[in-house]
């Protein structure tokens, strides 16, 4: 009988101890849930066209066992209302440097900790040292490229037009000119076509002759476009011959699917310089795979392969010499001191919801 009790103790102990290393191992799975396992495992981006191709991120799946994810925006409102939305369902979101601050403001982003990429320094001076990208002495965006928003036009239906925005508002284009939805890149070009020498912070009065500016160039446009898909369509089609929009991607596009002769306009009056790079979202879920995959998109064949896909400017040297070589003739994305006209780096304008009310107003008055 005494042997008979001490067996079914122990059996007892037995399960109580069980069951104490059982819970105590569903805790410690719990706690790490967000950090290791899940972060591990997957990545939720929110990014425009080109910057999640398979040439970079089937390696980088392969290398790291993350599984990326990503849902695509046109435009930059696209981006902002979708990122806005999408709550803690977006990992890390690509955004040009004007709207840094934007997404400061709104609380959507988190500062970027650079001593966790190994590759920052890899950044040329002029990106690495650029001031947009830091608030409060924290940094919120990684660049990955640079370019311009900027007239692409098909030479087989035109000669080489001068370079200046003036072409846009040209009558004899008129029902043969394209420029992409966006509010606060048309309000750029606008003041910019006009001379004004801060097109991000307008007055009034300003305002006033870019309205009148805007409202010129939409009665002079076919179709206002929403993405590269769209602008490609209506340049290959002919349905227009101009178009503003993702110029490098458009230029290599166009000749290597359509056998299109292509120009790119460089205008005398200046352009608008954007500089793309990630942002890390509010609490993102899985913060360590997106430090990854931003560090990965800095390194040497990171860069050099997103140059070679979408032909936008590099931001390290190393990819350099990835540039489609009829891109860097036209647009000097190989090497950014080689722009000759005056550059406008993309700044958070002074009233962005004004700026998109201002361009609303214009296409419902067509």
């Amino acid at each position: 009988m005494e042997t008979s009790r001490m067996k079914s103790l122990s059996v007892i102990i037995l399960i109580i101890a069980l069951a104490i290393t059982m819970a105590s191992c569903g805790n410690s799975n719990s706690n790490n849930s967000g950090n290791s396992n899940s972060s591990d495992k997957e990545l939720n981006i929110l990014c425009f066209q080109g910057y999640a191709e398979p040439t970079w991120v089937d390696p980088f799946e392969k290398e790291t066992g993350i599984k990326v994810n990503a849902t695509y925006a046109g435009t930059v409102e696209e981006m902002f209302t979708k990122a806005a939305a999408g709550g803690t369902v977006y990992d890390i979101v690509s955004i040009d440097c004007g709207a840094v601050q934007r997404y400061y403001d709104a609380g959507l982003i988190d500062p970027i900790d650079i001593k966790k990429l190994s590759n920052y320094n890899k950044l040329s001076t002029f990106f690495k040292d650029a001031d947009y990208k830091v608030i409060n002495d924290a940094v919120y965006q990684i660049p990955i490229c640079w370019g311009a928003t900027i007239p692409v036009y098909n030479m087989d239906k035109l000669p080489d037009l001068p370079q200046t925005w003036q072409v846009m508002w040209d009558p004899q284009y008129k029902n043969q000119v394209s420029i992409a939805d966006e509010a606060n890149n048309n309000v750029i070009i606008a003041a910019i076509s006009l001379g004004f020498s801060d097109p991000y912070n307008l007055t009034d009065e300003q305002f006033g002759q870019v309205r009148e500016r805007l409202t010129a160039i939409a009665e002079n446009c076919r179709t206002f476009t929403n993405g590269f898909d769209n602008e490609y369509q209506v340049l290959s089609s002919g349905e227009t011959i101009i178009s503003i929009g993702y110029d490098s991607m458009l230029i290599m596009k166009l000749r290597d699917n359509d056998g299109m002769t292509v120009g790119r306009l460089m205008p005398k009056e200046g352009m608008n310089i954007w500089i793309d790079g990630w942002v890390l979202m509010k609490n993102a879920e899985h913060k360590d795979a997106a430090l990854k995959y931003i560090d990965w998109m800095i390194s040497d064949s990171g860069q050099y392969e997103l140059a070679k896909v979408v032909g936008f400017g590099a931001v390290t040297p190393a990819a350099k010499d990835a540039i489609d070589p009829d891109v860097a003739r036209l647009t000097s994305y190989d090497n950014i001191d080689n722009v000759k006209v005056p550059l406008f780096v993309m700044q958070n304008p002074e009233n962005f919801e004004k700026r998109v009310e201002l361009w609303d107003e214009i296409k419902a008055g067509l």
